[in-house]
């Protein structure tokens, strides 16, 4: 069996990996799995070298397109997406990009994010960054959401009723026991995830539904009903 979750960052991708590779005893993440992505063709070379084994699993963000679900199915691999509150996930993504700014990583490659290092959540940088480059990650998520060649499932489902969302998802893979997934929640829960090592010490914050609302301003909802407005809608989200 393999396994490739599809989505933007901070939706929740080390969780759904999480869970997935214990239910199913999976190695992940696979090395040089998110470099393979960089197009069809090197996701196809990769496979076809070895570099994506049975029993391994990794996840990627880049953008759907039908040319990689086609590579991914040809290997063959399960496929899983993973949706989260726009909202979270930029508060998230706000928080991430602090940390990992500051341990030097991720900065071999300009990326808009950058832009809020250092600087407060409501800060001019940061405001213009939620207008101008957060639009892309939401668009990622809508394309993966909507392809009809990935399996589907809400970081807020995972959430409320784990157990009904993961075995949706499991029965489509391949069907398991209750007691398998209730073990594999138990063991992917954010504080034992944060003990792995030093990197998801930090990695994973606050893994809550909601966090935005008490760190977004009315100033940052007015940006979000007017430029992305439409985009929240149909990821399947109120626009607040």
């Amino acid at each position: 069996m393999r396994i490739v979750v599809s989505a933007p960052p901070k939706s929740g991708n080390h969780w759904i990996g999480c869970l997935l590779s214990t239910i199913y005893g999976l190695q992940w993440p696979t090395p040089g799995g998110h470099a393979a992505t960089a197009s069809p063709e090197t996701l196809a070379e990769f496979a076809h070298t070895g570099g994506f084994p049975h029993g391994s699993m990794f996840h990627h963000h880049t953008r759907f397109t039908d040319r990689l679900c086609d590579v991914i199915d040809a290997i063959p691999a399960h496929h899983v997406t993973i949706v989260r509150d726009p909202y979270d996930v930029f508060v998230s993504m706000y928080y991430w990009e602090q940390e990992r700014s500051a341990r030097g990583l991720g900065r071999d490659q300009p990326r808009p994010r950058h832009a809020m290092y250092g600087r407060p959540i409501d800060h001019e940088d940061v405001l213009a960054f939620l207008a101008d480059g957060f639009g892309p990650h939401i668009r990622r998520a809508n394309g993966w959401l909507h392809s009809g060649r990935a399996i589907p499932i809400r970081y807020e489902e995972l959430h409320d009723d784990p157990v009904a969302a993961l075995s949706r998802v499991t029965d489509q893979i391949e069907p398991v026991s209750t007691d398998r997934i209730e073990e594999a929640l138990e063991a992917c829960r954010a504080d034992r995830v944060r003990q792995q090592d030093d990197k998801m010490a930090w990695h994973v914050r606050s893994a809550r539904v909601g966090d935005s609302r008490a760190k977004l301003s009315e100033t940052h909802l007015r940006i979000f009903r007017e430029r992305h407005g439409d985009l929240i809608r149909s990821l399947g989200y109120p626009v607040r």
